[in-house]
């Protein structure tokens, strides 16, 4: 018979066994060589590839052999159920043919389904292997809800795209329980967006080199430490001067301790943030109350003058070079004013952005602007590049000059969205420049990658340190000690597949909190 020898004898051995399964409908590998043909995409390409092997030439047949059995090799020994999440590709037909060489069977799963489908597709299947583009893996293993799924019986997992990073890598392979294996792509659109977007983020961090001058990582983790000890200081002392939190012999029920400090109505979720914030850094011990809600134990704390004194290393410190002095002298303004203002004598003041934002800014405005300047320039659409900068009139004025000096006025800069699509969508988790002064959160992300167009970007300001000071002077819901993870997991999970940061990894100005994310959708 004029074909692959070894794929017919294959598929004679299984028989009358299941060798593709699509929608629930199995084929088995005699229905295959009499040329029955499954409903979906990988199916249908299956039949046709083992349909042709019947008139390739001995050469041409010897050489599509040697290709399987190498896959075969990679897969390894059987029993192999081997679940293909991959779009219609000449290696995703390789894959699966490779499968059914080897003895095993095809599951063809949906690349376009949720992600909670595909997971209990493949525990379903009960799965040893799985492939699927790198993209779609990072997603998955990212999901929430991945531990209620049984995927014991996984052994390795083949996974196409540019070259992962090892952060990616650890995580899907704690995720899954199961072997790795890259498969490089080339010349695949998406990595030739990923090198845009990184060579992008190169020139933008290149751009923005001179705010980092002098600026040092010893001087800003010392800030960083000076800041947050007097900042913790203010808020233990503001509550120990009614009172309460002093004996550590002693707890006191959350409630006591709003009762005792007056805390009026309205600023009560401000100080419930502050005794989780203090028992999250030692200063105050927590402990399960039961019904009356958490009780916490405390210790003597510090006087007014020891309070005033934890200030000054921290203002030494920033006013060499950080930034400018007003920024930080906002924040211990309004430590003095705490107590005044959690008993209702003093009206709140207007949140605002982390202390920290104002020695980072610079830096994340340059990077930015030359983002989108980048963008704008490479732009080859049909239409004009759309631009949706969220609260723009609010916005970065890197963003707007970026934009003003294009040379070809072929940019439309929104402020809103017009229920269209966008090419560049810019946020920032403190609205407009603010980050850190309320915005969009890490579950907002979601909503905002649905208003890119495919191939776009999202340029998101956030910051990926915790930020005590918005305990003081800005909206300190939703604060948390890792947040940098936070917007890395929402944004993979989301559909981004490529997400870069700015300032990169050791960089003295990252140290500061404040980040640029860069991410794309396919």
């Amino acid at each position: 018979m004029p074909t692959t020898p070894a794929l017919v004898s294959a598929l004679r051995e299984l028989g009358d066994r299941p060798a593709v399964v699509a929608d629930g409908r199995a084929i088995s590998g005699i229905g295959l060589l009499l040329g029955v043909s499954p409903p979906g995409g990988l199916p249908q390409a299956l039949a046709r590839r083992i349909a042709e092997h019947a008139a390739l030439p001995p050469s041409a047949a010897r050489a599509a052999e040697q290709r399987l059995r190498y896959w075969a090799g990679v897969l390894g020994a059987p029993p192999i159920r081997h679940t293909v999440l991959h779009p219609v590709t000449d290696l995703a037909v390789d894959l699966a043919l490779a499968t059914l060489l080897a003895g095993g069977t095809v599951h063809c799963g949906d690349p376009d389904q949720r992600p909670e489908q595909q997971l209990e597709a493949v525990a379903t299947a009960r799965a040893t292997h799985l492939s699927l583009p790198s993209a779609l893996l990072w997603r998955l293993s990212g999901q929430p809800g991945l531990a209620a799924h049984d995927l014991a019986a996984l052994r390795l997992v083949l996974h196409v795209g540019p070259e992962p990073r090892q952060e990616d890598v650890y995580a899907a392979v704690d995720a899954l329980g199961a072997v790795l294996a890259h498969v490089r792509a080339p010349d695949s659109n998406a990595e030739a967006a990923d090198r845009r977007l990184r060579a992008d983020a190169a020139n933008a961090s290149a751009a923005a080199w001179k705010y980092g001058i002098g600026v040092t990582a010893e001087q800003v983790h010392d800030f960083g430490a000076q800041l947050d000890r007097a900042v913790l200081a203010a808020l233990l002392h503001t509550l120990q001067q009614n009172g309460v939190l002093t004996d550590p012999a002693r707890g006191y029920p959350e409630a006591e301790v709003l009762a005792a400090a007056m805390v009026t109505p309205a600023q009560r979720p401000r100080v419930v943030r502050w005794l989780d914030a203090l028992a999250r850094h030692g200063l105050l011990t927590r402990h399960d109350g039961g019904a009356q809600g958490p009780v916490f134990h405390g210790r003597p704390g510090p006087d007014a003058a020891e309070v005033r004194e934890a200030w000054r290393p921290a203002a030494e410190t920033w006013a060499d070079g950080l930034g400018p002095v007003a920024a930080l002298d906002r924040v211990r303004r309004g430590a003095l004013r705490l107590p005044r203002l959690i008993t209702g004598q003093e009206a709140p003041r207007p949140d605002a952005s982390p202390v920290r934002w104002a020695a980072s800014r610079g830096f994340l405005g340059a990077a930015l602007g030359a983002l989108v300047r980048g963008t704008a320039e490479a732009h080859q659409g049909p239409g004009p590049l759309r631009v949706l900068e969220l609260d723009a009139e609010g916005g970065e004025p890197a963003v707007a000059r970026a934009l003003a000096t294009r040379p070809r006025p072929h940019t439309e800069h929104h402020s809103a969205p017009d229920g269209g699509r966008y090419d560049v969508v810019i946020a920032s988790a403190g609205g407009g420049a603010v980050a850190g002064a309320g915005g969009p959160s890490a579950e907002d992300v979601p909503t905002l990658v649905r208003l890119l167009a495919p191939g776009g970007r999202l340029l998101l300001l956030a910051p990926t340190t915790e930020q005590l000071d918005l305990l003081i002077t800005g909206d300190a819901h939703g604060l948390t000690a890792r947040p940098a993870e936070q917007w890395r997991a929402a944004l993979t999970a989301a559909g981004c597949p490529t997400v870069l940061t700015l300032p990169e990894d050791g960089h003295p100005m990252g140290l500061l909190g404040q980040r640029l994310f860069a991410a794309r959708v396919d």
